[in-house]
This record gives structure tokens, sequence and C-alpha cells, in this order.
């Protein structure tokens, strides 16, 4: 049995029947339809696609039975059953094996949350809310996004090519501030308001008001008034059935897991946005609501539930995040986040172009590594406008994972062609401008 029905669930899933074809694979999923793609739901307020685009007609695993429409009530692990309201019928059903993926819900912090409940307050998760941020920024003039997180700063983008006026709004010091240390983060903010976005950072919300149809956002000593906003203020897991089933979570009500994905609860694992899991590199506990993440978390978890044995070693978050003009990407740690969990490490930025600079859409590559005082690779961030992102993270990915140092980076053969890129790359030049000054340091 799996709960959920989302990139976790779904691949657990498909792992398990894909690895035992006698195995009788059932997915519980409240949702009306099987798949949609979240990840695209920017994509879908601008109009870059249509709601049809990002959602699937068909699980994509043949053989397993998907029940839509079923809304798991609760677990008794006693007689290993799950109780589900299905189209308006309450049934029981049995498991051996039980998977839970029930993702996330947008959340706010105190002081916001009531704000949730205003008529013109949106938040971003399924394609409905998509529709509906679309349809009333139609008729809008001005936004407030809140949250300078991947989702805010995506949505901010998607409201201004639809030509709003758009605030976005932060607490912290800087935009992206999970993700990106601070001079990085600066080059994101400078684009972002290169486009006439009005970035707000350091500026905790204290209050969202409603007056005469309007909203009004209280922001420091300042008051912002707006037609709607749009909150990106974080996720919370959906772990309810869970606790009262008495599976064990952390203070914030994530599952805790070991490192085959399962509970504190016999024959019963856990996936993605719900779990607390571990960082790859200190081997401390972390939180990752990235769908490449539950991925990784659901192979586990489905292979596991069969009898196959597999490890989940933790993550390293990588994230990357592209519209028009602007591509952002991080993997592995940041000073920032290093600094905070007492790791001694060393950091160097530099730019460099992706093309010759002879190439029409030559862009300017801003490369910051992360290392240790041995040249070990322990992170990466990226910021550039049109470069292909993911191959520079993608590959700092596979440093920190293959414990490579600087040296291996250099090492590294990789492809050139002028209209794709340079033989110069921009990461090679951080690999040996880092070298450099590890070799002076000695």
């Amino acid at each position: 049995m799996v709960i959920g029905y989302g990139t976790g669930g779904m691949t657990a899933a498909a792992y398990a029947k894909n690895y035992c074809k006698e195995c009788n694979v059932v997915v519980l999923e409240k949702r009306p339809y099987p798949i949609y793609h979240p990840c695209a739901l920017p994509d879908v307020i601008s109009g870059y696609l249509k709601p049809n685009d990002v959602i699937e007609k068909e699980p994509l695993t043949p053989g397993i039975k998907l029940e839509l429409n079923a809304e798991a009530l609760s677990i008794n692990t006693g007689n290993k059953t799950i109780k589900y309201k299905s189209n308006g019928d309450v049934k029981t059903i049995e498991y051996d094996k039980l998977i839970l993926a029930m993702g996330s819900t947008p959340t706010a912090p105190g002081p916001l949350r009531r704000a949730l409940e205003l008529k013109n307050v949106f938040t971003l998760k399924t394609p409905e809310d998509a529709i509906a941020i679309r349809e009333k920024a139609l008729s809008s003039k001005n936004v407030a996004v809140i949250g300078a997180g991947p989702i805010g700063i995506e949505v901010a983008i998607a409201l201004k090519e639809l030509g709003l006026n758009v605030y976005l709004i932060e607490a912290l010091q800087e935009v992206l501030p999970t993700t990106l240390d601070k001079d990085m983060g600066s080059l994101v903010r400078r684009n972002l308001s290169g486009r006439e976005i009005k970035v707000y950072v350091n500026s905790p919300v204290s209050e969202i008001t409603e007056v005469n149809g309007k909203l009004s956002i209280r922001v420091q000593d300042t008051s912002i008034n707006v037609d709607f906003v749009v909150m990106a203020t974080g996720m919370k897991p959906n772990t309810g059935i869970a606790v009262n089933a008495g599976i064990k979570t952390n203070e914030k009500g994530f599952i805790l897991v070991d490192d085959h994905m399962k509970t504190s609860i016999e024959d019963i694992y856990a996936v993605g946005d719900i779990v607390q899991t571990i960082d790859y590199i200190t081997k401390k506990p972390t939180i990752s609501m990235l769908a490449t993440t539950a991925f990784h978390q659901g192979r586990v978890a489905g292979l596991n539930s069969i009898g196959i044995e597999a490890r989940y070693p933790g993550t390293l978050s990588p994230f990357i995040m592209r519209t028009s003009g602007l591509a952002v990407g991080s993997t592995g740690l940041t000073k920032t986040k290093a600094q905070n969990l007492g790791v001694s490490v060393q950091t160097l930025r530099v730019v460099g172009l992706d093309k010759p600079h002879y190439m029409p859409g030559s862009d300017r590559v801003y490369i910051k590594l992360v290392y240790d005082h041995k040249g070990r690779v322990l992170g990466g961030q990226v910021v550039c406008k049109e470069c292909n992102i993911s191959k520079y993270i993608d590959i700092i990915s596979l440093a920190i994972k293959l414990n490579a140092s600087i040296d291996t980076l250099l090492e590294l053969e990789t492809s050139y062609m002028p209209r794709e890129s340079e033989v110069y790359t921009p990461l090679y030049v951080a690999a040996e401008s880092a070298l450099r000054r590890l070799k002076k340091v000695k």
C-alpha cells in the first residue's frame, strides 16, 4: 500500500511493481487525477503552460491499482489496516507493507497564519491554485509575494510577465536565504530589481489586513497596498494520520526514518516532504522538500518494501531555478550553513563565460565553490542569465558524492563546441583559482 501519488509515492509504487511483478501494489490518492507537476505551476500562472499541460491523466506505471478521490483517514498498525474515504464511502483495506507519501501543505509563520483565511491571499501548491492566481492577476494591478525562496521568486517573475506591479518581500537578509550565500543572493536580487520587481529584504511582515476590498501589508514602518497576495512562506508535512497511528516524528511533525526509509513502526516506510532525512555531507538531520530527494527516497522505500535491500545515504538538496533571463542553482553546503553547523570551509567565487565571447548569447556565469582545507568539494552555487545551469550543479553534486577534490574538477574533460560551451569553462576557472589559493596556503 502507498498513500499519496506525488513524486515519492509514485516512485515507490513503480519500483515495488517493476521489481516484483506478482506484488499487488495499491495506491490511495485523494486528488481526482493521478499526477501533476508542481514545479511547473509558475509557468501556468504566466501562461507559458496551460493547466492541462501539467496534469497526467494516467498513472505512469502499468499494473498498479490507483484509487483516486481516496483520502486516508487512519492507520491501524495492530491489524495492519487503513481506513479511507472513497467517493463518500468509508472503506477499510489491509496492507502487508505500507509506504507513506502524503506530501505537504503551504503554511505561514505565526503572525501571518490568520492571513491565509483572507479572500485575496493565495498559496501555490496545486494546478487549481495556479489557475486561481492567474485569474486574479489578469484583473489586478498590484500584488505582493511574501517569501523570496524559489517558489516566491518564480511566482514574482511570472506575475511581472503579466504586467503587474510586483512587491517581493523577504523576512531574512537576502533572497534565496536557505540555498545561497548572501553574496550570491545579491546577484539574484539585482536581477529581479532590473525587472522592476520591488524587492524588500530583511523585512518581516507583521500583519496583513483587508481594507475596502484591498490588502494592506505592514512591513516594519511601511504599509504596502495591493490587490492580492501570494504567500510563499514554506510548507508543513501532512503527517496527521501518522502521528495518530503512533509513528515517531520530530518536534515539527516530520516523520523519523532510518536509511532504509523505515519508520518507528514495523513494515511502515515514509518518503518525501513528510520525513526528516540526513544531510549527505554532515550526516546531521535535515529537511529537504525537493522532488529529487523524494524520488531517491521513493526508490529506496519501494525496493525495501519487497525485500530488496537499498539504503538512502542522505541528500545534497541540489536545487535549480530557471526563468527567462535568470538561472540559479546550488548543491551541498553553503558557507552560511557550514558555519552554522561548525564545519570549517573555504570559499571562492569567480565569473566566467559559458560560451566564447564572440558567440551570440554568451553569458556571464558566477560560480562559488565551497571546499575544506584539503580541497575536498563540499558545495557549489551558480547564478547566470541563460546558461545551462543544471550542467554545473550536476557536476558539482557528482564531485561531492565521489568525495572528489578540487584537483578532480581540473582533471574533468568537458565537451567543447562554441555554440554550447567554452574550453576554459567557468567551473574550471573556479577550480583552478581555488587550487592556487590552497597551494599558497600550504
